[in-house]
């Protein structure tokens, strides 16, 4: 009994720890990146440079809990200077809609993924594996359809957003996946991999992929590049030269 009441105790600690404020930058100060859960092992992110932007907005019915990640950080969603999809699945942008009309700021998306985000429904998922094929249903849902505001086949720089970085296409997971790449060695890739089920910062190839090796044929450029760190939609953060040493788009069904 008493085992259990102070695992219980420990528990209600956790959940009420302290989450420091995500204050704006000086001019020229390096961004940062905070995760906010969205969903059952999802995360959307907050890069804050001298203005915040919003990487994904989670599932439809979960911008609740999107919402209530941003007051955590203090962050008003009317102060957020550009929502940005990293694809156009249903669990990264099925928020969007409903983020655009309570925050007033523009989304942005690689044009590729078009077709799915105005008909709120995913393209058909293919699975990298036999347990991707048993949860591929539990993925597969439709979301509040839209059409973003600005559509990319190109490089997209965020310093107009008061972030030093830049937003790049990585086709593969879908057409028009992207990735915000920031000057100090991160980057948030969506869904180009994921961290592992049980060891979170493992990197590990995605359930699902358009184009497997297309998808993990940006990993090695992003590393030599720069990139320290991957931002993932599912576990992570992630060192990326680990994940360039384990992911070559080797085995790719």
């Amino acid at each position: 009994m008493r085992r259990h009441l102070a695992l219980g105790l420990l528990l209600a600690a956790a959940g009420c720890a302290h989450v420091e404020p995500l204050v704006p930058h000086v001019e020229g100060a390096a961004p940062e990146v905070r995760a906010i859960p969205v969903g059952t092992g999802t995360y959307a992110y907050v890069v804050m440079g001298e203005r915040p932007i919003l990487v994904d907005t989670g599932w439809g019915k979960s911008t609740k809990k999107l919402e209530r990640g941003l007051a955590r950080l203090e962050i008003d969603p009317k102060s957020l200077a550009l929502i940005v999809l990293t694809h156009g699945h249903g669990d990264h942008a099925g928020g969007a809609a409903r983020m655009r009309k309570l925050s007033g700021a523009k989304i942005l998306a690689g044009r590729g993924d078009l077709e799915m985000m105005e008909a709120g429904h995913n393209r058909p998922l293919k699975p990298m594996g036999v347990f991707a094929s048993l949860i591929r249903g539990m993925s597969d849902k439709p979301f509040p359809k839209f059409t973003p505001d600005f559509l990319i086949d190109g490089p997209f720089d965020l310093k107009p957003y008061g972030i030093d970085g830049m937003v790049i296409p990585v086709p593969g997971h879908t057409p028009g996946s992207l990735a915000v790449v920031l000057a100090d060695g991160d980057a948030v890739v969506g869904d180009m991999l994921r961290g592992g089920t049980i060891f979170s910062h493992a990197p590990t190839r995605h359930y699902f992929h358009d184009d497997c090796k297309a998808a993990e044929s940006h990993i090695a450029p992003l590393v030599d590049a720069g990139t320290k760190r991957f931002f993932v939609g599912h576990g992570g953060p992630l060192d990326a030269a680990r994940a360039k040493e384990k992911l070559r788009g080797e085995h790719c069904k």
